[in-house]
């Protein structure tokens, strides 16, 4: 109906359809464009063990939940195969992507022995496995929280509690609204969850994501990642400003944080971006909002259907 001029936020199932439809590409320029911005799974590594049980404080375990992430087929099934998969916390774009690090597999039988060896090798009557601890049998069960905005989100979740599912683990899947899932990430209120990161192009200060001050300050380390080493060399980073030095130390943290394993990393996501070619001088980039509007210039016509 040519009602939008631009949109930044289209789903990649819709994009996908309209890119099928002549009337779409007579009156619209559209783009997937590559971002700095990336997903991720976090697990929380300090429990307070009342609340939120000590599930992921054993770096086998977390790894196991990695295992058990059908990346691949959500891209496929969600996102038409547009997205990338990551292996750390820097966007592929930049220079200081390790790219040594080998993506994560979907492997239901390796993620079982993982959790075997962690101790979490009894199953319950439902098939959900437990663990005496302290003379208490506890569940490996958890709630896994998620914004209630995008079908898709909600779909990748469900996709992932299934596969979960077939190894004795069970996921409750808990969507919350954007304000609330704010608030539980920063008090690490939280089992699981899922969410994303917005960057850009310049050097990152990993300090407010990866530093241990960040978690005790309820700042944006919600997992509670971080030694002192880890922290001295995010101190060392935020101040280098040689190439040949800085990179190394980078790749270095993201191999570091590749073997912890904090996060399941998922994808570098894809802007889906649309502008009506009513407008003239239509740049798209990698940074946010994706289009750049004050270039933006309103054509002489009346035609609608006008091209660029």
């Amino acid at each position: 109906s040519q009602e939008l001029d631009a949109s930044a936020s289209i789903s990649t199932k819709v994009l996908t359809e309209l890119q099928k439809d002549s009337t779409f590409n007579l009156n619209y320029n559209s783009a997937f464009v590559s971002t700095f911005n990336y997903s991720y799974i976090a697990m929380n590594m300090k429990p307070d063990g009342i609340k939120h049980k000590k599930l992921f404080t054993d770096k086998k375990v977390r790894r196991a939940m990695a295992l058990l992430c059908p990346l691949d087929e959500i891209n496929k099934v969600l996102n038409n195969n547009r997205n990338k998969r990551i292996a750390g916390p820097v966007s592929p774009l930049k220079k200081e992507y390790n790219s040594d690090l080998q993506l994560i597999p979907f492997d239901i039988e390796q993620a079982k022995k993982l959790l075997d060896d962690a101790g979490w090798n009894q199953l319950d009557k439902d098939n959900v496995r437990y663990k005496m601890i302290a003379g208490n049998k506890v569940r490996f069960e958890f709630d896994f929280n998620f914004v209630n905005v995008q079908v898709e989100i909600k779909d990748a979740a469900i996709m992932i509690a299934d596969a979960m599912n077939k190894a004795g683990v069970k996921v409750n899947l808990n969507p919350v609204d954007p304000k609330s899932h704010s608030l539980k990430n920063k008090t690490h209120d939280f089992d699981m969850v899922m969410s994303g990161w917005v960057l850009n192009f310049a050097p990152e200060d990993y300090t407010q994501t990866w530093h241990s001050s960040s978690w005790s300050s309820n700042g944006d380390n919600y997992t509670g990642f971080g030694t002192p080493e880890t922290d001295a060399l995010i101190d060392s980073i935020k101040y280098e400003v040689d190439p040949a030095k800085y990179i190394p130390m980078v790749k270095r943290l993201q191999a570091i944080i590749y073997d912890e394993q904090p996060y399941i990393f998922t994808f570098s996501n894809m802007k889906r971006v649309i502008c009506h070619k009513r407008f003239g001088n239509c740049e798209m980039f990698f940074e946010r909002p994706a289009l750049l509007l004050n270039s933006l210039k309103l054509l002489a016509t009346e035609d609608k259907t006008a091209k660029k």
